[in-house]
Order: structure tokens, then sequence, then C-alpha cells
């Protein structure tokens, strides 16, 4: 048996076919990035996308994984009683708003479920504030916590970038 890079078995008569190449992650999205030929030299470094046409290059290539944001979770009680343009602030817009009289109503949604702010003015003419929040999933009639609902929330819009 052979023992190569820090102790990795490698049995007899097998090789690594995928030695020096990218493997493929749907959590760590990729970029390919041109080598300069010398340091210190006048050659910029082109990134692109993965699934973008990649750049000319004069030198080598290499692909390298982006490690994934760290999710920040948010409390969803922190959320009450704060206005509309600092709740965009923390999570961002929404993907739907409705009014009901006074009341205005936000949702945001991840795959699995939907969350709804619902900001109310003390008085008429007062800024409007969150008083409410709702969670429910969107394919079941099974219950889903608000700071659960709120993380998967957070999490998708993280991952989206």
């Amino acid at each position: 048996m052979f023992v190569a890079c820090g102790g990795n078995a490698v049995p007899p008569g097998s090789t690594n076919q995928n030695y020096g190449k990218a493997t493929s992650s749907a959590k760590s999205p990729r970029v390919t990035q041109d080598i300069p030929k010398k340091a210190g030299s006048a050659a910029t470094s082109t990134v692109t996308a993965k699934s973008a046409k990649p750049a000319t290059a004069t030198g080598p290539r290499m692909t390298v994984a982006i490690p994934p944001v760290p999710f920040k979770p948010i409390k969803a009680e922190t959320l009450m009683g704060l206005s509309e343009a600092a709740v965009e602030e923390k999570i961002g817009a929404p993907e739907m708003t409705r009014g009901e009289g006074p009341a205005r109503v936000w949702q945001y949604r991840s795959d699995e479920c939907s969350f709804d702010a619902f900001f109310f003015p003390e008085t008429e003419g007062d800024t409007p504030k969150m008083t409410h929040m709702l969670a429910r999933m969107r394919k079941s009639a099974d219950k889903i916590s608000i700071q659960d609902c709120l993380d998967q929330v957070v999490m998708a819009r993280s991952a989206r970038g």
C-alpha cells in the first residue's frame, strides 16, 4: 500500500483520476482565474463565473472554490417595533407587499416556508412599525416556528448573494 499526501492511503495499482481537477459542489461556487506569468508583471487577473464564458487566457488557469458566506441568524424578536426601512436593512426587500387598511404586509419566502411581517402605525400619520409576524410552510399544513422560517429566509438570501 502506498501512502501519499498526509497519510491518505492509496491501494496498489490504483490512480487518482481526479488529481488536480476541481470537484463540483452545490454549496461551493467556483471561479476560474488567469494566473499571471510573472509576479509583478502588468498582467491582470480575470475572474469569471463558472456559468459564464471563460476569459481568453494568455497563461495557465486555475479553478478555485469560493467559501460559503457564513450564516448570521437574525433573532425574530429583534425585528418587533422596527420600521420598514430598518427591517429591509436587516433582511432585504420583501418578495411581495400588500396593504390591508392602514397595515402593510411584507412577505419573504424560502423554498420551504413563507414569512410575513405586519407593519402598522401606532396613530394615523406615524411611521408604520412591525407589530406582528407569521410563518407557515408553503407545501404542507405542517407547523414551522417564526424563528425557523426566518432562518431559512435569511440563509436562502445569503446563498443568492
